[in-house]
């Protein structure tokens, strides 16, 4: 869950500037130490400490390395081995301090490659899996292997996940970089600069063409130029194809906000509009293979397996078929021995690198070769596409709050494309009723609009009037259950508030003794089937001495009327726009969880103890 960046140039450039302004980009993979390691005269010159990395660059100056250097590595971490600390900071070095590794992802056998290391005289500095690399290049060094060769024995030796990228201060115009489980794209400027980095954003100021880096692959870059090889072949180059990257630097800076977060709830709208153009051709490609399947399940982590939960409700209504959803870390677990032929797994993911939904969906892959992945993701040429026999790509831009906010909307809305072609395609609607649900899911990005041009006053009111407030209820039925359980999760992430997004019904089998006067539920209620009893639900909970905060549409009249606070969504009383509040109804739950942090003097885009993409165990 680190972030890794490289370049190497023939320019007149200032790469200590680059090196830190790109790191900078990547801070939502990892906040809690960083570092650079620029390359000159055959000498490395090291800069890192534990910190954020504007803390750290007051008094190290990271930008600042000895002239004509041409070559650098840095990283930002999210500590996994070892606390975040100057030592276990990256990158780390070899005995003769001419190795220089940054690394994303985790090394399973990194205790008995260090035993090992160390019984052959090796000092280690750090408490990290990292730093048996470079000790492990430096081995095969002296077995007058090359640098390509040294790294291609080392990294084989290793167990796990790895994004590595690699210098050497005797190798003044290489790095090499490699991966397996852990994203690493590779940037181009044919003939001048070449850039490796966990992700995009990182490189995009100065390249939009790239290479995306697959498992088990190896790139030698050289200032404008990379050559690729399969670490298993290793003595023949492969070619890749470029790909242009379709978005600019702007998507994914602040452009005026305060946070990230707050401008990618903002950008809801126009990414909800640029998701419903997926070819429908795809759509339809994603709904057949469901007509047909025995079994179906739906598998994500956090707030994907939110949206998760509202999409399988959507497309369980035109499918009538049951769909078992179940989060991603336990799926493996469930279904060892129960996971049948002719089954479909949906699986959705921002990134795409989330190791624990990797993980089961390679495993049912191999365990039953017949059974079929459906994947949605926001990143093309991620490792779940690889591993998918069919792949829709969300139009979400860029998200880097770690907060995912996008990611709940789009992902939702994909699979309420995919229910309505299901609907077409089993014909028991009529044409005319399933437009109804097409009109209405294209009147969602409005609907958000107008809310949020019109309610940041009234939530930054509610959150100042919740304030001394640790702990909260969020509290719905049928589908908006995964509202409430996303809404909780985004004020647990950001505000560092104990919150239970909970099912109204099952609230009162343990959770409602918890509530005393003034403690504070929020109910999400559209004025869908399960309202009649959401409103007694309602009323159980005032009786108790609940403080009552109600998301309603813009016409309720029976629940506001028991209701202390009302959040008013300008949404239409009808089935057809109910179906799709699992939509409309977050950014407003999200706003609350943003504004919540900054009354706490809370980062909301670097959340305690998270990063953006968990790319370990």
């Amino acid at each position: 869950m680190c972030g890794i960046f490289g370049i190497v140039t023939n320019q007149n450039i200032k790469i200590g500037k680059i090196a830190l302004e790109s790191i900078k980009r990547l801070e939502y993979r990892g906040y809690d130490s960083c570092g650079i390691v620029s390359q000159h005269n055959n000498s490395l010159f090291v800069k890192k400490d534990a910190g954020k990395i504007d803390e750290i660059n007051e008094y190290l100056k990271l930008d600042e390395f000895p002239n004509g250097s041409k070559l650098a590595l840095a990283h930002t971490r999210w500590a996994t081995h070892g606390p975040p600390t100057k030592i276990n900071s990256h990158p780390h070095l070899d005995c003769t301090d001419k190795i220089a590794v940054i690394h994303n992802g985790i090394l399973e056998n990194f205790l008995e490659l260090k035993e090992e290391l160390l019984s052959k005289g090796h000092i280690f500095k750090s408490e990290t899996d990292t730093e048996i690399i470079p000790h492990l290049i430096e081995e095969y060094l002296k077995q007058n292997k090359n640098l390509k060769e040294a790294i291609v024995s080392a990294i084989k030796r290793c167990e796990g996940a790895y994004g590595l990228a690699i210098c050497h201060a005797d190798y003044p115009n290489t790095i090499i970089a490699c991966r397996k489980e852990s994203p690493l794209i590779i940037g181009i400027d044919k003939g001048k600069t070449s850039y490796c980095a966990s992700d995009i954003p990182a490189f995009l100021p100065y390249t939009k063409y790239c290479y995306i880096l697959e498992d088990d692959e190896l790139a030698i870059l050289n200032a404008g130029s990379v050559e690729f090889f399969d670490i298993d072949n290793s003595d023949l180059p492969k070619q890749k194809k470029v790909q242009e990257i379709n978005w600019n630097i702007d998507a994914a800076e602040k452009g005026g906000y305060q946070h990230f977060m707050l401008k990618e709830i903002y950008e809801e709208p126009s990414a909800l509009r640029r998701t419903m153009k997926i070819s429908p051709d795809s759509i339809k490609d994603f709904a057949i293979p469901l007509l047909t399947a025995d079994h179906i399940y739906i598998t994500a982590a956090g707030t994907s397996f939110h949206a998760s939960l509202a999409g399988k409700f959507i497309i369980t209504k035109f499918l009538g078929k049951y769909i078992e959803a179940i989060e991603c870390s336990e799926f493996k677990t469930q279904l060892n021995n129960s996971l049948e032929e002719n089954s479909i797994i949906i699986a959705l993911s921002q990134s795409g690198e989330t190791i624990d939904l990797i993980e089961p969906i390679r495993w049912a892959k191999k365990y039953k070769p017949s059974i079929k992945i459906l994947s949605i993701t926001n990143i093309v040429g991620s490792s779940i596409t690889r591993y998918s026999d069919k792949v829709l790509v969300t139009q979400a831009g860029p998200e880097i709050g770690v907060a995912a906010t996008k990611t709940f909307v789009t992902q939702i809305l994909t699979l309420a494309l995919v229910a309505l072609e299901i609907a077409k395609l089993k014909n028991k609607d009529s044409q005319e009723e399933i437009q109804k649900y097409y009109e209405a899911l294209q009147s969602v990005p409005d609907i958000i609009e107008n809310f949020l041009e019109k309610n940041a006053d009234l939530i930054k009111y509610i959150v100042s009037d919740l304030e001394k407030n640790l702990n909260f209820f969020f509290l719905a039925r049928g589908a908006s259950i995964a509202t409430a359980k996303e809404g909780g999760l985004k004020l647990k992430e950001v505000a560092c508030r104990f919150i239970e997004g909970y099912s109204a019904a099952h609230a009162k089998h343990g959770p409602i003794s918890l509530v005393r006067d003034g403690y504070p539920i929020i109910f999400i209620a559209p004025p869908d089937e399960t309202y009649e009893r959401l409103l007694g639900n309602v009323m159980e909970f005032k009786a108790r001495g609940g403080k009552i905060i109600s998301l309603v549409i813009e016409s309720d009249e029976k629940i506001t009327n028991l209701s202390d606070i009302t959040i008013r969504i300008p949404q239409p009383r009808d089935k057809y726009h109910n179906l799709f509040s699992s939509i409309t109804f977050i950014p407003a739950l999200q706003l609350l969880a943003y504004f919540a942090a900054l009354e706490h003097n809370l980062d909301p885009d670097k959340p305690l103890n998270l990063a953006k993409t968990v790319t370990v165990h």
